[in-house]
């Protein structure tokens, strides 16, 4: 790459040393591409028996495989739809691999958006616990509903809110963070060339200012004894050792944690921070010459402590279904929902009805405060003088979860069909709501015509292009 700002290439020389010529020469090769194995739809031993692609192992995750984009587009193939992996920038699956999340966690993705990182906390989380997955755009916040739901995530709340304004809700709440920060994308030159021009304009400087305001209202919102990550794509020690250190001085209860250190994991770089912790080593760095990927930097943070704080705040187990579906619907409807419903393999969650749609959710509506909300838990169903069952509802079913299954082979042409919204027909003549699996995983909905056709309710704005 021969537009690289010569101030830029200054400082990767000086950080670099005699490896800066394998970093520019680097910049001259084809990105990596992969995609993340979803572990909160099947194992990663489950998907080596399926997998349809030629792939090799990401280094520091077994949930990651590389494909060739010039031969291979698992984007098209419908296990992309069943929601079975996530295609995300290798390097980009660091942070939520270091973040030690446990089922029943709190846990706060802050800048979330598109959601590669959140959809991995989701699996992490296997339906237990609570996911707040925030970005500040409102628009970003529509396509990291979307993966969510892909991804089969029950128990999320997406929100678009400051960080300031949800850390004045969520103090000492989370016992997780990952804070991906905004950041000047220098590792992302090579894949993206127009982020140049940002860093022209903007820089390491400008950036570094507002992590460090993320970072505080991150501190805010973790509980004593709560982890977090922090992660950019940038190779500025401004953006990454800098801040870091603030944070260590800022709050002397944050202590940095070292990680297992896989092919590709370079250590932090304490001598080039004025005054730098000789701990700031256990930092994580990826560049493009030493490690199949674009480049990362990520460190994992604990707050010191323990808190004493009331931690049964979830609900466990569901509010009565008479109770819920009397009141919203008229007597037939109700017995029709509760025996819908009852037969579903749910998490745990609060029933809710608005509109005549009942949701599985994962928080109680008064302890969101008047966040603004773009989209949360899980949508069952929908009356509309009959049962109309969710498309989200799906995403997160097997073949033996329900009693009206159309199992295709993911040979099988009527697949596609499917996913391009088209009529497709069945050997058994089921009426009403019909789960269409492909090889056992849930894809959408038809309804049954009892003559042995499907009418298609695949999602018109998700369907194969």
């Amino acid at each position: 790459m021969g537009d690289l700002p010569e101030r830029y290439r200054e400082r990767m020389k000086e950080l670099l040393g005699e490896e800066y010529h394998l970093y520019e020469e680097s910049l001259c090769r084809s990105p990596y591409t992969a995609f993340r194995i979803n572990t909160g739809r099947m194992s990663v031993e489950q998907w080596k028996e399926i997998n349809p692609f030629s792939t090799s192992e990401v280094a520091w995750t077994e949930k990651g495989f590389y494909f060739d984009a010039k031969k291979e587009n698992p984007a098209k193939h419908p296990y992309y739809f069943a929601g079975l992996y996530y295609i995300q920038e290798p390097s980009a699956m660091i942070p939520a691999m270091l973040l030690p999340v446990k089922e029943g966690d709190r846990v706060l993705d802050l800048c979330a958006a598109p959601g590669g990182k959140a959809t991995e906390l989701g699996a992490k989380l296997k339906g237990t616990g609570l996911l707040v997955a925030n970005d500040i755009s409102v628009s970003r916040t529509m396509a990291l509903a979307k993966n969510l739901q892909m991804a089969g995530v029950t128990n999320a709340v997406v929100t678009a809110e400051t960080p300031e304004r949800l850390a004045d809700v969520f103090e000492g709440y989370f016992d997780k963070i990952l804070l991906d920060a905004p950041c000047s994308g220098e590792g992302m030159f090579r894949r993206e060339p127009r982020m140049i021009k940002d860093w022209l304009e903007k820089g390491p400087e400008y950036y570094a200012d507002i992590q460090k305001e993320i970072l505080g209202q991150a501190y805010r919102m973790l509980r004593p004894g709560g982890m977090l990550v922090y992660s950019t794509c940038t190779f500025s020690v401004i953006e990454d050792e800098n801040v870091v250190q603030w944070i260590l001085m800022q709050y002397p209860d944050m202590e940095i944690c070292p990680v297992e250190r896989p092919e590709g994991f370079l250590e932090g770089r304490p001598d080039m921070v004025e005054g730098g912790q000789a701990e700031l080593k256990h930092c994580v760095r990826i560049f493009p010459h030493h490690a199949k990927g674009e480049g990362h930097f990520a460190v994992l943070l604990h707050k010191k402590g323990v808190t004493q704080a009331d931690r049964d705040v979830f609900i466990s187990g569901r509010k009565k279904k008479e109770k819920i579906f009397g009141s919203a619907f008229d007597k037939t409807a109700g017995k029709e929902i509760e025996d819908f419903v009852s037969r579903l393999p749910l998490p745990d969650g609060e029933l809710s009805v608005r509109k005549q749609v009942v949701s599985l959710l994962p928080l109680q509506e008064d302890q969101l405060n008047g966040l603004r909300i773009i989209y949360q838990g899980l949508p069952l169903c929908e009356w509309k003088h009959k049962i109309l069952a969710s498309h989200q509802l799906a995403l997160i079913l097997r073949k033996d979860d329900f009693s009206k299954v159309l199992n295709l082979s993911v040979t099988d042409e009527r697949v596609l069909k499917y996913l391009k919204g088209e009529t497709i027909t069945m050997e058994l003549a089921y009426t009403g709501n019909v789960l269409v699996c492909v090889d056992g995983f849930g894809l959408g909905w038809g309804q049954g015509n009892g003559k042995g056709s499907l009418k298609n309710k695949y999602y018109p704005g998700w369907r194969y292009q």
